[in-house]
């Protein structure tokens, strides 16, 4: 019962981190009229901060590193979640249009 709670938590957590990522995104496309274009979130974080991003944000809070695709038009950001799977039932998932 303490892990299911620890991992609600750490999800909450997951969602909001990656909403102002997220935000950040939406910003820098106003400005550049595209989403920054990578295949990891490494290179986006590099991309947005400080400009747009205050913190540095790199890893869940499982200790795995978020995962970015984006491209011109979109994005999808992700957290493998609690079974620091990715593709998996439990992940968290952000992409341009979904809240």
């Amino acid at each position: 019962m303490l892990v299911r709670a620890l991992n609600a938590e750490k999800t909450q957590r997951a969602r909001a981190e990656l909403e102002s990522i997220a935000t950040a995104l939406e910003s820098y496309r106003r400005e550049h009229g595209s989403y920054v274009e990578a295949k990891n979130e490494m290179a986006l974080i590099d991309r947005l901060n400080p400009r747009y991003l205050n913190e540095i944000i790199r890893v869940d809070p499982w200790h795995k590193p978020y995962e970015y695709e984006g491209s011109r038009d979109s994005f999808v950001l992700r957290s493998a979640g609690p079974d620091e799977k990715t593709n998996t039932e439990d992940d968290i998932v952000r992409t341009n249009g979904s809240r």
